[in-house]
């Protein structure tokens, strides 16, 4: 059977002769015909009706006057193009002409039929050095609006099931791809007062038909960065019409790598609906190319985000959001409400593995300028152009040189006040809690400030603040109330008052031998508090209260006591000089039937932490 299939066969070959001869001739006629028509073409074809239609093209497709300064060139291989030198395009107004763009050189293919018939069509559009002038004014309207076959097709469209566009065919043509190299577009927004320039602008459209979808990719430099966009939309006209459309984009920068894929509006009362992502390798470049000067930001290098957005009424809603900020990631959910007459809101819950509170208030401005130039001028922060009402969680947050654990808490900034609340946290093995309060953006007219610490490990507490001197140890209470009425970035010691009432035991006060104090006290009239420090007093029960004004705290009440004495003190502590004022009176219980010792007073000055005690001899007693 193979051997028949392979046995040359004289009339199948014969065939395939003929048929390759037939197609060879079919080649050469049509090579033929296409080397003729490019050959005749300059003869058959007017270089001024091509140009007076590709004038009128232009006019017709943007609506405006156009006018061309050069000489048009034709080429017809290897296709039939036309280039125009020098082209405006403007349009008139009562206060004269505007001119909304100009174009180095203009070039476009044609078909040769249409050509000779004295009716060119134009497609694939190469624009060389374009410089467009847009000027956008309070309403978000555009001054490139008109009655050109663009605006026709995108006032006509309609949307259609599946993220597609129609158009009727009557207003539905070719434009194929367009080209620009070298362009520049300038954006006067008259809302904001500021001017926007995007030059070196090097880009391909494919846009086969109006009603079709369009591709592109863009490199540009926006505010001296070079960038890349690439875009695409399948429904274009929606999009350029003000109406939702659908759309992809995709930004790519040294400082920012961005993308959205969903639906989206360009008018000012936006629609955006679909996923974001966006991150940055160098979040300090990226603010100084936006020019932003956001406060409590500079400690950040790298951040991500990536989001689900939907917009509800005016509401911008951020689910499923992912955050990260060097090594420090959150989730949660987020809504930015615009507002005509106030600042928008920025509202949800977000779940931290690790929160800097201090990096956090700074960004409210809450220590700026920097406390040590209490003369400097404050910067501005958030609650300047936002309002906050925001739910937080993380598994740590520091506020040096402490840490909080499982911390709860939130923000709120509304008009012009701001509290931020600690709820809940484990603190030194005990829990903290917390109210931070201020009026006006910034605290610029003083703040509120309430802690609540209970029952904490005050070696650790006393570790961590590198406390010297006599140290407790043992679990304690703090409750802290302070207050200032001035701005925040000017407070000092001076400027604070409150109160403070603290609670521990049982525990020991380490470096303070009491038995060595009454030693000292009975040979000496004054003594350092170091030389009794070899030893501690244990305790049952510790409580202090104190008020704070003026630069110092007044103790009101201060009680040490145990089975076997009482130690008590009252007094001044100025906080300029670390200095002690303090009348002290240690009083012993009788044990075992025995009488108890004289009660000894005396007398605590000097500076902490090594101040010097000095006993007060009572009247008509022979010692101490």
């Amino acid at each position: 059977m193979w051997k028949k299939l392979l046995r040359p066969d004289p009339r199948r070959n014969r065939l395939m002769r003929r048929l390759l001869r037939g197609g060879g001739v079919v080649l050469l006629v049509g090579l033929c015909i296409f080397v003729a028509s490019r050959a005749v073409a300059p003869y058959l074809i007017s270089s001024s009706l091509v140009r007076s239609a590709m004038e009128d093209a232009v006019a017709q497709w943007t609506g405006h006057d156009v006018t061309i300064a050069g000489t048009p060139q034709l080429q017809f291989w290897p296709e039939p193009r036309i280039s125009l030198p020098f082209v405006t395009i403007a349009k008139s107004t009562p206060d004269g002409t505007v001119v909304l763009g100009r174009i180095d050189l203009l070039s476009a293919e044609f078909g040769i039929i249409d050509a000779v018939k004295g009716r060119p069509v134009f497609s694939d559009f190469h624009l060389t050095r374009p410089r467009v002038f847009i000027d956008r004014n309070g309403k978000g309207h555009i001054d490139w609006a008109s009655e050109g076959l663009l605006s026709a097709a995108v006032r006509h469209a309609q949307p259609l099931a599946g993220g597609k566009q129609t158009l009727d065919a009557a207003f539905d043509t070719g434009i194929g791809s367009v080209t620009i190299e070298d362009g520049v577009v300038e954006l006067r927004d008259r809302a904001s007062g500021r001017s926007f320039t995007v030059d070196g602008i090097s880009a391909v459209i494919g846009w086969p038909y109006l009603s079709g979808e369009l591709k592109g990719s863009a490199d540009l430099r926006l505010a001296g960065q070079d960038a890349r966009i690439d875009f695409s939309s399948s429904q274009p006209l929606l999009l350029l019409g003000g109406r939702n459309g659908q759309g992809r984009f995709d930004f790519r920068s040294a400082a920012l790598n961005a993308s959205f894929d969903g639906v989206a509006s360009l008018q000012p009362n936006y629609v955006l609906s679909g996923a974001i992502d966006a991150s940055t390798p160098d979040m300090p470049a990226l603010l100084d190319w936006l020019g932003v000067q956001l406060p409590g930001t500079e400690v950040l290098k790298t951040a991500s985000v990536t989001t689900r957005l939907t917009t509800s009424g005016e509401n911008l809603r951020l689910e499923d959001l992912e955050f990260q900020a060097n090594d420090t990631r959150a989730s949660g959910i987020m809504v930015l409400s615009p507002s005509r007459s106030t600042k928008p809101r920025v509202s949800g819950t977000l779940a931290l593995e690790t929160l800097d509170i201090r990096g956090l208030l700074g960004a409210f401005s809450l220590d700026l300028p920097a406390l040590s130039h209490r003369d400097a001028e404050k910067s501005s922060g958030l609650l300047d152009w936002l309002e906050l009402d925001l739910t937080l969680s993380a598994n740590q947050a520091t506020l040096t040189p402490f840490t909080l654990e499982d911390m709860a808490a939130s923000i709120l900034a509304t008009g012009n006040s701001m509290t931020f609340d600690i709820a809940d946290s484990l603190f030194e093995e005990g829990r903290l809690t917390g109210h931070l309060e201020g009026t006006s953006s910034g605290f610029d007219q003083g703040a509120h400030l309430e802690l609540s610490v209970t029952d904490a490990n005050l070696g650790d507490l006393g570790r961590r603040l590198a406390l010297e001197g006599p140290l407790l140890q043992g679990l304690g209470s703090v409750d802290l109330a302070l207050q200032t009425d001035r701005p925040i970035w000017e407070t000092g010691p001076e400027d604070i008052k409150g109160r403070l009432s603290f609670t521990a035991g049982p525990g020991t006060l380490s470096g303070a031998d009491v038995d060595q104090i009454r030693k000292l006290a009975a040979q000496r009239p004054f003594f350092r508090l170091s030389e009794a420090a070899d030893g501690e007093i244990p305790f049952d029960r510790l409580e202090l209260s104190a008020r704070f004004a003026e630069g110092s705290a007044e103790i009101d009440r201060a009680l040490l006591s145990n089975a076997a004495e009482t130690l008590s003190m009252t007094g001044v502590i100025p906080f300029s000089s670390n200095g002690l004022a303090l009348s002290a009176e240690l009083a012993a219980e009788p044990v075992a039937g025995l009488p108890a010792p004289p009660s000894l007073r005396f007398f605590v000055g000097g500076s902490w932490p090594d101040p010097v005690i000095s006993p007060i001899t009572l009247p008509g007693a022979n010692g101490p």
